[in-house]
């Protein structure tokens, strides 16, 4: 056994093995997008210096597993970009089939949107508008009701009734010698 240890050693070149006084990781520890997990790196650690890596060895599976982990971010982004795509296509297409909504060929589509589209833009916040944006809620169905539904109440409110504008309450002193200037 020991022979053939002693054989691997031979061809291995030395750089290595033989472990640093402390590995030197820093440059992992500012990467944009990428954050070092505590008890990870200290597993990491842990399995170098049982393996007796030298600061070149433990750097090239450092260089390994941060490869390996960028392309498990650019996979798991993919997923949820698709994810998202079949979400928005699911709430299309039960936009098309929900009785309540107009149908797309419809005259009336444009209007109902359009009051939809004033509540939105008139108590969506600047943050819940990206919210929804980005996790594709602004095709929700039942989220263009909700906006279409205030938005009817928002045209109640400002509609006048008798075909008069809606008046503040004048005092008898306004009434007789006018309002205030």
């Amino acid at each position: 056994m020991q022979q053939n240890l002693n054989c691997l050693k031979e061809r291995i070149p030395e750089k290595l093995f033989g472990k640093p006084e402390t590995y030197d990781y820093s440059e992992y520890e500012n990467i944009e997008g990428f954050n070092l997990d505590g008890n990870l790196m200290k597993d990491f650690l842990n399995i170098a210096e049982k393996l007796n890596l030298s600061q070149e060895a433990f750097k090239n599976l450092m260089d390994i597993a941060f490869n390996m982990s960028k392309k498990q971010n650019e996979i798991y982004e993919n997923n949820v970009k698709a994810k998202l795509d079949d979400d928005i296509l699911k709430w299309s297409s039960a936009f098309d089939e929900d009785v309540e909504l107009p149908n797309k060929n419809s005259s009336y589509l444009k209007q109902y949107m359009s009051v939809a589209d004033d509540a939105y833009n008139e108590f969506a916040t600047p943050k819940l508008k990206e919210l929804m944006v980005s996790t594709g809620l602004v095709y929700h169905p039942e989220m263009i009701k909700m906006f279409h539904k205030i938005g009817e109440i928002m045209q109640e409110d400002m509609m006048s009734y008798g075909g008069k504008p809606v008046e503040e309450e004048l005092t008898p002193a306004q009434i007789l010698y006018g309002p205030r200037e």
